[in-house]
């Protein structure tokens, strides 16, 4: 279980800060999050102009669903730290966390961190600022164990398919794809399994990044099929049509969800018993801890996306 185990992020949209058309058009769709963003979807000579619309726009509000971030620009740049400054002086209560790219090492993180408490103390706010973090070169991939558990603020890591590939040298021509000629389906698997344990190591989500070709709807779904399997929480996601496809596939299917329930019913029956030996037989299978604290997990991730049990009569826990 992890310290943010029902907020849901299934879906991230990516909304370019520097259109207001785009805002406008995110506050009525449905992904669980939505991020303005300042970094890569904006042009350098409109990044400024771009964040004072997002302040605007944030404290605005009227956005449809649960979470709301914003992406700033590197902290190695004036522009980003200016971010940082804006945002949380200017609309403090307006958002939920802030997403922070290229993160390299833990000290960055370390002063990131020092940085908003000194800032916060100024405006008389106290830990209010969360922050996600984004892998995304072969240096943060090395230290994801220590950037994940370096600042409490953290609550998600997130892998950046498009600057990580670029990095490494990968012959990717869309961002999320294999690389050209890769003979297999994943090449991202030891990237995405090396985030996601250093994120559940430390109570984190664990957010899969974008895949740019629209037209692809069968690349998107292997994609997300491969991150969800192993545990992911959600994937970014750039146009509103691949929305409802990424909130389907990281969603327990009910039937998933309601045998979940019912093992988890099962065993703390059965554990309650005078005669508790530890592992207990449910429909021709042994089950054990191991078994229901799997169970939770699916559980809680369909709670987190809204699933309900029927109200049958049956004992579901």
């Amino acid at each position: 279980m992890t310290k943010s185990s029902f907020l849901s992020k299934r879906s991230v949209l990516a909304v370019p800060g520097s259109s207001e058309k785009m805002i406008q058009k995110a506050r009525l769709l449905n992904p669980d999050e939505i991020f303005l963003d300042l970094e890569d979807s904006v042009s350098p000579s409109e990044k400024e102009a771009a964040r004072s619309l997002v302040i605007i726009e944030l404290n605005k509000g009227g956005f449809n669903f649960s979470s709301v971030a914003v992406r700033v620009n590197e902290q190695n740049q004036l522009i980003g730290v200016e971010d940082i400054e804006q945002i949380i002086s200017k609309a403090s209560s307006k958002f939920d966390s802030i997403i922070i790219p290229k993160i390299e090492a833990p000290e960055q993180v370390k002063e990131i961190c020092h940085r908003l408490t000194e800032l916060e103390l100024s405006l008389g706010l106290v830990n209010q600022t969360k922050i996600q973090l984004q892998i995304e070169s072969a240096r943060g991939l090395i230290n994801v164990a220590e950037i994940a558990s370096a600042c409490t603020r953290t609550i998600s890591l997130i892998f950046g398919p498009g600057d990580f590939a670029a990095n490494m040298g990968m012959q990717v021509l869309n961002i999320g794809e294999n690389p050209v000629n890769y003979p297999g389906e994943d090449a991202y698997h030891h990237v995405l399994f090396s985030i996601l344990t250093a994120a559940r190591a430390n109570g984190l989500l664990a957010i899969d990044g974008p895949f740019s070709d629209l037209g692809n709807e069968s690349g998107l779904k292997l994609r997300s099929q491969l991150s969800a399997s192993i545990g992911y929480d959600g994937k970014w996601v750039i146009h509103p049509s691949q929305i409802e496809l990424v909130n389907s596939i990281f969603t327990p299917s009910q039937k998933v969800f309601e045998k979940s329930c019912k093992i988890m019913a099962h065993f703390n029956q059965s554990a309650g018993s005078e005669k508790s030996a530890g592992a207990f037989l449910y429909e021709g299978k042994m089950i054990d801890e191991a078994t229901r604290k799997m169970a939770e997990m699916i559980y809680s991730k369909g709670i987190a996306a809204g699933l309900k049990l029927p109200m049958d009569g049956d004992d579901n826990g």
